[in-house]
């Protein structure tokens, strides 16, 4: 019997005529979730973390799924089970089933999500919290889950002086001071997020895999400060209580100003007393996606460092090419991440290792497990996503190379790609511009305009947190609305840039850095980048650069030798960039 058989028979046990499922676990630490939180994965045989799921007693079963995952769930899911969609909601919404009784898990699901359901009650749809302990995923996937149940790691504290560049006293004042306290209120916040109770502390844990928190809750107000957590700890003076105090403990709150983010789950919702004051954005991640100097530097010498393991990569793949050895592609995976391990002040990786080769580049956010038997060869070509969690920043960055002859497509193709970052890079932005992810979405594009329209070229961009995992969630370059692309991109924000470029079962392309917003003394904003890795000389088109563009390379190239340990490798790729410009 398949999954959704297993779980309709469950549904239906539960009286649920549809099955709501998130990509969330109970603090909306929607990617790179620990292994046993990844339900939308099991559920859909699919590797693709982000999306939502409906599955209906009958045979419908519906995966939404962002456009950066839409070519891999297609290639992955079994279509004879799963309809993508672009939008749930809206589907419903056209297609009127009239489902009366659609269930969910309250302590995974965020309200955002369920906000978006209100348009459906005029057609007849109606949303069930489900108050049972068990979740309908892991009731019918425990017997055949193979990876063990997390534990709970020693919670550890920053160096204060080195790496957050402020104490957790400072943030909880500035908190209390520039948040909790208004002309006619004060607050209490309840913070669900992991990311933002372990930024405010300074505090880190090893609890999951590519995010460097610990398992907790935090309610903070003007004069008192609580931390739910069963991790172990030394020499921390807050009121900690058990974790499984904190939903029993908001049923006290009586007369109180609450404020909670729309991501939070619904479960803090359905055991306050009464409702929120406030359902907006946390004020803590707010704070956190303005870098300070220390910060910023710390961003700086780990991209340093990081950089020269991706060097340390290639120079070892490129060797292998030519020695006409065998390397698959989770070969390179796993000698990438045993480099950055080597480097000073690493924590682990920040997300699970893209390394694609061939077809496998075409389906955008492939990963390799190690069963992968895809060898790397001179006639396809290859990319490599990868990025680390060190105490002083994190990174993220993709390569695209070819150990052969690339065609002339896949050099049109890079070249678009190059160019289009490049056009961010030179420009230089009035401080009064309206800058966000939307306007940064449609300069990339236009580069890519005059492409066929059936092949997919997705330009995305995102926050990067500072040594907390890959994705802050602030900041999205997309052209989907949300509050996200929505939002001003300020001086102090590190983000990402990644447009890409893919033919459906054949190749793609794809070229990311990440870059710090920086202010210039002319009070112009400009994206500054702290990946420095060459670009792959046999995939530009020369001929369609402009002079600016070449010096702009050749300086960017410079500030790679002046600034990482690439080695051979390094010295070679961009000799070989200027020997063409000659």
């Amino acid at each position: 019997m398949n999954r959704l058989n297993t779980l309709r028979i469950l549904m239906k046990e539960h009286e649920c005529n549809a099955y709501l499922i998130s990509d969330s676990d109970a603090h909306y630490t929607f990617y790179s979730l620990s292994r046993e939180d990844r339900r939308i994965n099991w559920i859909t045989e699919c590797q693709a973390q982000c999306g939502l799921a409906l599955v209906t007693l009958n045979d419908i079963a519906l995966f939404q799924v962002p456009p950066n995952y839409f070519l891999l769930a297609k290639n992955e899911i079994n279509e004879n089970n799963w309809l993508i969609v672009d939008d749930l909601v809206q589907w419903l919404y056209e297609h009127e089933l009239k489902i009366d009784r659609i269930c969910y898990d309250p302590r995974l699901t965020p309200f955002f999500v369920i906000q978006s359901f209100e348009k459906l009650k005029s057609k007849g749809y109606s949303l069930y919290p489900m108050l049972t302990t068990t979740n309908l995923i892991d009731a019918i996937s425990i017997n055949e889950k193979t990876f063990k149940e997390h534990t709970l790691t020693p919670i550890w504290s920053l160096d204060q002086t080195n790496f957050p560049g402020k104490t957790s006293e400072e943030k909880i004042f500035e908190l209390r001071q520039n948040y909790l306290i208004d002309d006619n209120n004060q607050y209490t916040l309840i913070t669900t997020a992991m990311d933002e109770i372990a930024w405010l502390l300074n505090l880190r844990a090893n609890d999951m895999e590519c995010n460097p928190f610990f398992y907790s809750f935090m309610i903070i107000s003007t004069d008192q400060l609580i931390l739910f957590t069963d991790n172990p700890y030394e020499n921390l003076h807050y009121d900690i209580r058990p974790y499984n105090d904190f939903f029993s403990f908001l049923s006290t709150f009586e007369n109180q100003n609450i404020w909670i983010d729309e991501r939070t789950s619904m479960s803090v919702i359905l055991n306050l007393l009464y409702p929120p004051k406030k359902i907006v954005r946390s004020p803590i991640q707010q704070m956190k996606e303005i870098k300070n100097s220390i910060e910023l530097n710390g961003f700086k010498q780990c991209h340093y460092r990081d950089c020269a393991a991706v060097c340390e990569t290639f120079d070892w793949l490129e060797t292998s090419i030519k020695n006409k050895l065998k390397i698959n592609e989770y070969d390179v995976m796993k000698y990438l991440e045993n480099c950055q391990k080597q480097k000073d002040y690493y924590i682990g990786i920040s997300f699970d290792t893209i390394s694609a080769n061939g077809i496998n580049t075409s389906l955008v956010e492939y990963a390799p497990s190690i069963h992968s038997q895809y060898t790397i060869n001179e006639d396809d070509i290859y990319y490599l996503d990868a990025g680390a969690n060190y105490y002083d920043g994190t990174t993220d960055m993709t390569r695209t190379l070819h150990f052969g002859n690339p065609t002339v497509k896949q050099i049109q193709c890079y070249t678009l790609l190059l160019r289009a970052i490049l056009s961010i890079e030179m420009k230089l932005f009035e401080l009064n511009e309206k800058i966000n992810g939307e306007r940064i979405y449609k300069m990339l594009q236009e580069y890519l305009k005059d492409l066929d329209s059936s092949i997919k070229h997705i330009s995305f961009g995102h926050g990067v947190s500072h040594g907390q995992g890959v994705i802050e969630g602030g900041i999205s370059i997309s052209d989907k609305y949300s509050l996200a692309n929505q939002m001003d991109i300020k001086p102090g924000m590190v983000i990402t840039l990644e447009p890409g470029i893919y033919y459906e079962g054949e190749w793609g392309i794809r070229i990311e850095n990440v870059y710090s917003i920086e202010q210039n003394q002319s009070n112009q904003i400009y994206f500054n980048p702290l990946t420095l890795i060459p670009y792959e000389k046999k995939l530009v088109d020369f001929n369609y650069l402009t002079e600016q563009e070449l010096i702009w390379i050749k300086n960017y190239h410079q500030r790679c030798l002046d600034n990482v340990n690439g080695g051979k490798w390094m010295k070679h790729q961009i000799e070989k960039f200027n020997l063409s410009q000659v």
